[in-house]
């Protein structure tokens, strides 16, 4: 909870104490508009929750303090509450991140075993680390590019832009879902492409590092197959540092997309961020990141209090 108090209360400070302070900007909008100094103070009041002349110390006691009642205030562009904006724009971005990476990861492991245990086929562990450092070179959003120009617009493989089909109605139906993955495969493909060689190259390294434990070199000496000493030895102890990753990431991911939400007008909080941002719609600022603090905090929190259920190593840990 510290956590999450103090990076929020470092991010209004920062926005707030930026130039172009939010308030003020607004104050002096509706002062140009025609109202009065005291309409447009409680304007700018019931858009942010707070006035020009208060403190930053103050208006960020006064946004606590909404947040736990469950306000973050008004969109100036779309004039409605930021989070009924926010609870529309989520779940797409949940849906994204969580898909996107769950496929890198599923990719990334599996290769990363592979090549931790042919590691000794030089070739293949030299072209793989070769592909895979292009491939982490390369920017998401450039990719992107690339992909949308050539696949989505040019050869028309993919849908080029929206989030399902314009003639299926929304809805808990086979059309739609089937709908939203088609449309949403060649974004996944792209965060895939970028994402799953840091997990491969992370879970090679620490598969490694397991496969010279002296419990593996003992069941090799048993005879024990070298299929179940890759799932049930490997995979099962180095797969616990990248359980640690998921949860941040994927918070991460929450808002880091938001290059490729824009390029294929995709729905998120990513977009509704970058919107935000070019209109000057500080409380939708705000609100996106309070969101995805509470999600990379709560994420990790998360982790930590199921990391003991993962590996009983830990709790034995925590009872000695």
């Amino acid at each position: 909870m510290v956590a999450w108090f103090l990076a929020i209360t470092f991010t209004f400070a920062l926005i707030r104490l930026s130039p172009g302070d939010p308030a003020t900007i607004l104050f002096g909008t509706f002062r140009a508009q025609g109202y009065s100094i005291e309409d447009a103070k409680r304007m700018v009041q019931m858009y942010i929750g707070i006035l020009p002349e208060e403190s930053v110390w103050y208006s960020i006691l006064k946004f606590f303090n909404n947040i736990f009642r469950g306000d973050l205030g008004i969109s100036i562009n779309w004039r409605i509450p930021v989070t009924r904006l926010i609870g529309i724009m989520l779940p797409w971005s949940i849906f994204y991140a969580a898909w996107s990476l769950a496929w890198a990861v599923i990719v990334g492991v599996l290769l990363g075993l592979l090549m931790a245990y042919y590691r000794h086929v030089a070739i293949l562990n030299t072209t793989l680390r070769v592909v895979f450092s292009v491939l982490r070179s390369i920017p998401a959003w450039l990719l992107a590019v690339i992909l949308h120009v050539y696949l989505a617009i040019g050869y028309r493989f993919f849908p080029p832009s929206g989030a399902y089909p314009g003639n299926v109605q929304p809805g808990l139906s086979l059309p739609f879902i089937s709908g939203v993955l088609w449309h949403y495969t060649l974004p996944v493909i792209v965060l895939v492409l970028t994402a799953f060689p840091g997990w491969a190259l992370g879970m090679m390294s620490m598969a490694i590092s397991v496969l010279h434990e002296d419990y593996v070199i003992y069941a090799k000496a048993r005879g024990i197959s070298g299929r179940r000493i890759l799932t049930s030895y490997v995979a099962r102890n180095s797969i616990l540092p990248i359980y640690t990753q998921i949860a941040p990431t994927l918070a991460t991911l929450l808002i880091g997309t938001v290059w490729i939400e824009s390029r294929f007008v995709l729905p998120g909080v990513g977009s509704l961020l970058a919107t935000a941002i070019g209109v000057r719609d500080y409380p939708l600022m705000i609100g996106c990141y309070v969101i995805v603090i509470t999600a990379i905090v709560f994420g990790n929190l998360l982790t930590d209090l199921t990391y003991g259920f993962i590996d009983p190593r830990a709790r034995i840990g925590e009872e000695t």
